[in-house]
């Protein structure tokens, strides 16, 4: 089995576990929290092969804006690579925790974290997957 397949099996299988029961559904919702500006399926995929992922991004990325190197060893994160207009590929994607910040230049990225400071107490869940901020 060509390893694209493997990965395209693997998020089908997610997919199909995540909506199992609540608790895998809030496993799957607290990774991806952490990555919200992926889309959905790579979402997944992410959760699949890391589920304790914080902050990930492009090798590219890491190095050029980042300034930060990927650890020797350390294993990408396989993506679905949909925009790709030569066929079916994978791109690959690693997490913070495999990069490390070049010296003087390199800088990590700023991990966003809600505490109860930030206003927590204020909204409050009304059924049909909507806030509302509560009337003071």
């Amino acid at each position: 089995m060509r390893k694209y397949d493997f990965i395209s099996a693997l998020a089908k299988e997610t997919a199909a576990e995540v909506v199992k029961n609540r608790e895998e559904w809030m496993k799957y919702l607290t990774t991806a929290a952490r990555l919200y500006k992926y889309p959905f399926r790579e979402q997944l995929l992410i959760y699949a092969q890391r589920p304790d992922a914080t902050a990930c991004a492009s090798i590219e990325l890491w190095n050029e804006r980042m300034h930060c190197w990927v650890n020797k060893g350390a294993k990408g994160i396989a993506l679905l690579d949909e925009d790709d207009a030569h066929g079916k590929r994978l791109k690959y994607v690693f997490d913070v925790s495999d990069v490390h910040a070049a010296r003087r230049i390199g800088r990590y990225p700023e991990l966003w974290e809600l505490h109860e400071e930030h206003g927590v107490g204020q909204f409050l869940y009304a059924g049909a997957y909507v806030l509302h901020r509560q009337r003071e």
